[in-house]
């Protein structure tokens, strides 16, 4: 189970302004909206902002998690009990920073199935959360704690299925927000997966277009350390044994662990 943890002011407000984005509402307004967002949005339909899965700004305790592992965007699962626009600031705020233990509710179970709106769990394990926490374990050499020592977040928040609308999106919300997030993140090994948040994190910070480590690099008041590993959807290896040197694996573990 998480530590009990209140998210400080910084990153509290920087969860609210992701999760309630007002690209949405002006985009929901406006039905001739041209936007890099507007795909993305329109895969929930025209439902209004109450009804709607808010954007995902990050799960777990961002300020003190060790590993921040970067995706593309979160998935969309309509049974799930998630947060629209009239959940309240403080349950959102919970459910987000709670989401794998801790929280109000158990919003999962084992931190691997989430909780239905009719009050069950999803009988099958989020198979993206499985595969992150067993790259944490390997950088920790220890069963990882969901959310405490690891946290997940994305390059564009909004939800959807099979990364639909995500290319069009990447470039707006990773300027809007990556920096930001990063700011705020107590991450020492932020672990990018996939090409999509591949590309968009070297750009955004000017680290080389190639190399599978790079670092130290001061962001915040932290120094970052980059690994980029395949998505856990790839077929191929995408451990961090397979896909780094032994002394490339062997420095982050250091830092992961210090």
């Amino acid at each position: 189970m998480q530590k009990d943890i209140a998210t400080a002011p910084a990153a509290a407000a920087l969860l609210r302004e992701i999760a309630r984005c007002p690209i949405i509402s002006a985009n929901l307004s406006d039905s001739g909206a041209v936007h890099p967002c507007t795909t993305i949005i329109q895969v929930q339909g025209t439902r209004s902002l109450v009804e709607r899965h808010l954007p995902e700004p990050w799960n777990g305790s961002l300020e003190r998690s060790s590993i921040l592992f970067v995706s593309s965007n979160p998935s969309i699962n309509e049974l799930e009990q998630y947060p629209r626009g009239n959940w309240s600031d403080e349950l959102m705020t919970d459910f987000f920073s709670r989401r794998f233990g801790g929280g109000v509710k158990p919003w999962t179970v084992d931190a691997l199935r989430p909780l239905h709106e009719d009050g069950g769990y999803a009988a099958g394990w989020v198979h993206f959360w499985a595969s992150v926490r067993a790259r944490a374990a390997e950088l920790l050499g220890r069963a990882a704690v969901p959310g405490n020592d690891y946290s997940i977040t994305e390059v564009v928040h909004c939800k959807s299925a099979d990364e639909i609308g995500v290319s069009a999106a990447a470039t707006f919300c990773a300027d809007r927000y990556l920096t930001r997030l990063l700011a705020v993140s107590g991450a020492r090994v932020v672990v990018v997966l996939g090409g999509v948040a591949d590309a968009q994190v070297r750009r955004v910070f000017g680290l080389p277009l190639t190399g599978r480590i790079h670092g130290p690099v001061k962001l915040g008041h932290e120094e970052r350390h980059f690994a980029f590993l395949p998505h856990p959807n790839s077929r191929i290896r995408k451990t961090f044994a397979a896909c780094l040197t032994g002394e490339e694996l062997s420095r982050l573990r250091e830092v992961a662990r210090s």
